[in-house]
């Protein structure tokens, strides 16, 4: 899929306080209270307040994922998206999350909740 649509309604993740970051080789995933997810497997950049690092599945970028735990115990302030599907996460640390929809060909990230999955 390629996009975000409008349509959505994605303000359960306002107010969602992290309490996971799973790493894998593939994919990043940031499980928020009351089972909200933001599972990643295209490409992210994390800003921590003085520099920005962008993760996409290489052999390195575990180090870059390893850093996002910085966020563990943030909530998420505010949120914008864009119809390219790009969602920027604001965090209450003063942190960052843009995860992007880098490609049509593959799916890029997921938003699920309970009772809902959003494919971008």
């Amino acid at each position: 899929m390629y996009g975000l649509n409008d349509n959505i309604d994605l303000s359960i993740l306002n107010g969602s306080e992290l309490t996971q970051v799973t790493i894998g080789l593939y994919q990043v995933a940031f499980n928020f209270f009351k089972n909200v997810a933001v599972s990643v497997e295209g490409k992210f950049v994390y800003f921590d307040g003085e520099t920005e690092w962008t993760w996409e599945h290489k052999q390195t970028s575990c180090f870059v994922a390893a850093r996002t735990v910085a966020l563990l115990g943030a909530t998420i302030q505010s949120f914008e998206r864009n119809t390219d599907g790009t969602l920027v996460l604001f965090f209450s640390n003063g942190h960052r999350l843009t995860v992007l929809d880098p490609t049509k060909e593959f799916e890029s990230y997921t938003v699920t909740w309970p009772g809902h999955t959003v494919v971008v």
